[in-house]
């Protein structure tokens, strides 16, 4: 199966429906609300842990069995049930309201995939197999974890803190992107790792500032 990555961006803006209120379900759902979504989750059962997580975030719950009509101005849908045939009318719903949908398990009836993530902060990495091997993209995410840590996300934050000064200092081109590459190619991870976000931004400061970046 080929696909092409995208992120998707704005998700609060956007209606999102979940159907399905088990353990994937769960998983499906923590996903989105970590990235900022709005969930809407349509089931007749829910386990706890989606019952406790609608008391604290935004996720809304609809405790009753899907009907069509159920997608209608959404934008993303999610089917997560273990019964087919609601699987299925998800789906030609999903194609009648021009939903990007995922139908969990079942490629045939995906117009997106969701990716096995390493996620810190803005930082994230994105395995897939286009759906022919999960188990081969969840060991390539674990070995991703264990190779890129949480510093990766505080470096990403640094950076973001950082480019208004890059941009305001270099001229667009080359000029910049050396000088965001020699700061990225420093020792701000080690930096990060050992003594903290502050002392790496006092040494990319300083790098900066010095001139040291242009040499």
């Amino acid at each position: 199966m080929q696909t092409y990555p995208i992120y998707l961006n704005n998700l609060s803006r956007q209606t999102v429906v979940v159907i399905g209120g088990g353990s994937v379900a769960l998983r499906k759902v923590k996903g989105l609300l970590e990235v900022g979504a709005s969930v809407t989750l349509i089931s007749p059962k829910i386990t706890q842990a989606l019952e406790k997580l609608s008391q604290t975030v935004s996720l809304r719950l609809i405790q009753r069995d899907y009907h069509p009509g159920d997608l209608r101005g959404a934008f993303l849908v999610i089917a997560a049930t273990d019964d087919p045939r609601v699987n299925q009318a998800v789906w030609d719903e999903a194609q009648q309201e021009n939903c990007l949908i995922n139908v969990v398990d079942d490629p045939a009836h995906c117009n997106f995939i969701i990716p096995a993530q390493v996620r810190h902060g803005d930082f994230s990495i994105a395995v897939s197999t286009g759906g022919a091997s999960p188990a081969l993209a969840r060991r390539l995410r674990e070995q991703l974890e264990s190779d890129f840590g949480p510093e990766y996300g505080a470096l990403t934050a640094l950076m973001r803190e950082l480019r208004p000064i890059l941009l305001s200092s270099y001229p667009p081109g080359k000029a910049r992107l050396v000088a965001a590459l020699r700061l990225v190619d420093s020792d701000l991870i080690k930096i990060l790792k050992q003594e903290g976000y502050a002392q790496a931004r006092c040494f990319a400061l300083h790098m900066l500032e010095a001139g040291t970046i242009n040499e």
